[in-house]
């Protein structure tokens, strides 16, 4: 009797599903277990964290700030869902506890309640972990403890100043005072068990689910067509013997009946294969290939736009028709060191691209190993030489650049000469050895030159020079370098890129290039432009604000509409909010970099992380819904943004990246 594939596979799969399913339920609960954990140690260590913050305003002088303070340890317990929060005043030499506040959560002890208040000592209760953080060893220290009272998950901080209100400033305290946030551990296993129910049921409704859709697909989808498919290749076959090689048929079921019925089909088939025009195919081969090529090109690439507070880049590749092998690559090592490479495959399509993509491993892995950039070219010849059976080779400038010394280390395997842009226009032209994936065992030399804040690190391919125009003449290296010699002065206003893309465009008369374009440039500590406003914090003085925006030159008219919709949000948001009933100031400050402006502002009122529990817009609701909108709005817009308190002020920055004009 024929048994049918869809059978056959039911047989196979339901027993794997079954098994994984168990294997999943049996995993699941100690990865559950151990999310969970960790969730409650972030929210006890983040609840501490903003407890001490704000206890350093605890006035040891005023008796109401005991009752106050616990007050407060109540409200963030019910918030947070704690145990308890509590302030106390350690003596190490005793190893005792003066309690100054405590909160009490749902699921307090009544034994605490009764013993643990304001003004009480609790001899013999200071434990090592409080000393450690007492002492400043660490800044927190989170335990799992069996206390007098519970089984719990606590975080201790140390508190080591309060502000002076007769001096109005903070003071360092000779003996830190300790904050504790606890919750029960029953809470935390009692989370965790919740969760992991919920998953384990996901998990099984996921797995009929799937398994229901997986025999939906193959009875309706697969089963159905191949019977159909079999019955029909029956009657459009002939017996033709062309010396096919025939597939081997085994077994009774419906792909065995297709792979008799192909036999005969495929002879017809090679027959008409053979007769495809030659030219046609090889076309079709090259245009597949060149597309495969491009993406494996473009997949590799860093993103075109990176900055942190040490450098700022701006890459750019345009592949030519006939794709190449450019590749450019940047990246921020751990021991703070900033990589920067460029290269150029010899070849084109799909070899080049496949090439390219072994080298730009390479290279990455050896400056990750901490390699310096002779010894990563040497590495990195020596392997690509052991097996290069195409005979391709690949030019390449690799560098490390030191923010804390300003020295940028480079070396050159025979890549084209790049350029620092400073006082005067300087070329990397040292450390030039041959391009790499030739010869096995070549010499690579490097060179260190020093930099300076505003210096500007230019790499191009070949590409740019050898662009052509209609009439066969080449840019050239000495253009070029006029149109870098043009940007001295005024690489906080120019994006260099574009200055150059733009005039080799010009230059080119729209001919169609035969090589990729590509330029790296690396702006080191960019200068930037600062304007600042400080004014009352009333919406009257928002117009003020508009136009420190709208008269600002150095912003492109079409960013503007967005700052100025950032502006209003964050600023309304501190006239109404930061100084409750009293009145204050707030300032806003433009810092203008190449490519970027950050918007920040500045209040003194009361310490509110304006970035944390924003609002969901899936879970708004417009008619009844109160706040939030604006924050949201800003934050959208935001290329980045973050939150500081320090000095006693609030300070938000807002981060919007734009595209220069050459």
């Amino acid at each position: 009797m024929r048994k049918s594939v869809f059978f056959k596979f039911a047989l196979i799969i339901i027993p794997i599903f079954l098994l994984l399913e168990i294997a999943q339920i049996h995993l699941s609960y100690r990865t559950v277990y151990d999310a969970t954990l960790e969730t409650y140690k972030n929210t006890i260590q983040k609840v501490g964290d903003i407890t001490a913050d704000n206890f350093r305003y605890y006035n040891e002088e005023d008796p109401q700030d005991k009752s106050m303070y616990s007050t407060h340890f109540d409200t963030y317990c019910e918030m947070f869902n704690l145990t308890y929060i509590f302030a106390v005043k350690p003596d190490i030499k005793t190893r005792s506890e003066e309690y100054l506040a405590i909160g009490f959560g749902k699921d307090a002890s009544d034994e605490a309640k009764k013993t643990r208040y304001p003004g009480v000592v609790v001899n013999g209760t200071l434990t090592d972990e409080e000393i450690s953080v007492y002492n400043g060893e660490k800044d927190y220290v989170i335990v799992h403890e069996q206390t007098m009272f519970d089984d719990s998950l606590i975080c201790y901080y140390s508190v080591n100043e309060l502000y002076n209100y007769s001096e109005h400033k903070m003071e360092k305290l000779d003996e830190p005072l300790i904050i504790g946030t606890e919750i029960v551990f029953s809470s935390v296993i009692a989370g965790a068990r919740n969760r992991f129910y919920a998953t384990a049921v996901y998990g099984l409704i996921f797995t009929f689910v799937l398994i229901a859709a997986i025999f939906a697909i193959l009875y309706f989808r697969i089963n159905g067509p191949i019977k159909r498919i079999s019955k029909r290749m029956k009657n459009f076959i002939s017996d033709r013997d062309k010396g096919f090689e025939k597939l081997e048929v085994k077994g009774k079921d419906e792909l065995a009946e297709m792979s008799a019925s192909f036999n005969s089909m495929a002879e017809e088939i090679d027959t008409y294969i053979k007769d495809i025009d030659l030219l046609t195919r090889e076309k079709h081969t090259q245009d597949a290939e060149l597309e495969i090529a491009r993406n494996i090109q473009m997949g590799l690439l860093m993103p075109s736009e990176y900055c942190n507070d040490n450098v700022r880049v701006n890459a750019y590749m345009m592949a030519a028709k006939n794709v190449g092998g450019d590749y450019y690559d940047y990246r921020l090592l751990d021991n703070g060191m900033m990589y920067f490479a460029i290269a150029d495959v010899s070849g084109k399509g799909i070899s080049a691209a496949l090439f390219m993509s072994r080298a730009i491993t390479l290279l990455h892995q050896y400056a990750l190993l901490g390699y310096s950039p002779a010894k990563m070219l040497s590495s990195y010849n020596d392997t690509l030489a052991e097996q290069n059976p195409n005979g391709l080779f690949i030019t390449t400038f690799a560098a490390l650049y030191n923010p804390v010394t300003k020295e940028l280390t480079y070396s050159n395997a025979g890549h084209n000469i790049p350029y620092v842009i400073s006082d005067t226009l300087i070329p990397l032209d040292g450390a030039q050895s041959m391009a790499a994936g030739i010869f096995k065992g070549e010499d690579y030399s490097e060179q260190t030159v020093k930099l300076k804040p505003n210096d500007v690190l230019f790499l191009y391919t070949d590409g740019v020079n050898e662009a052509e125009n209609n009439r066969g003449e080449f840019f050239g290296t000495e253009a070029l370098e006029k149109e870098l010699e043009r940007c001295i002065g005024k690489t906080y206003e120019k994006n260099i890129s574009n200055s150059v893309l733009n005039a080799v465009e010009a230059f080119s008369e729209g001919a169609e290039q035969n090589d990729d374009i590509t330029v790296l440039t690396v702006y080191l500590e960019p200068e930037h432009i600062t304007r600042t406003i400080k004014l009352s914090a009333v919406s009257e003085n928002l117009p003020q604000i508009e136009r420190l925006i709208e008269d600002e030159t150095l912003l492109p008219d079409s960013l503007k509409p967005e700052l100025l919709v950032i502006a209003e949000e964050i600023f309304v948001n501190i006239c109404s909010y930061a100084y409750a009933d009293s009145k204050g100031d707030a300032e806003i400050e433009l810092k203008i970099f190449p490519g970027k402006v950050d918007i920040i502002f500045k209040d003194e009122g009361t310490p509110f992380d304006p970035t944390k529990d924003t609002l969901n817009i899936d879970e708004y609701d417009h008619d009844n819904s109160i706040g939030g909108l604006g924050r949201f709005l800003a934050f959208e817009l935001a290329d980045d943004y973050s939150y500081s308190y320090s000095d006693g002020k609030n300070i938000l920055t807002i981060v919007r990246n734009f595209e220069q004009n050459g």
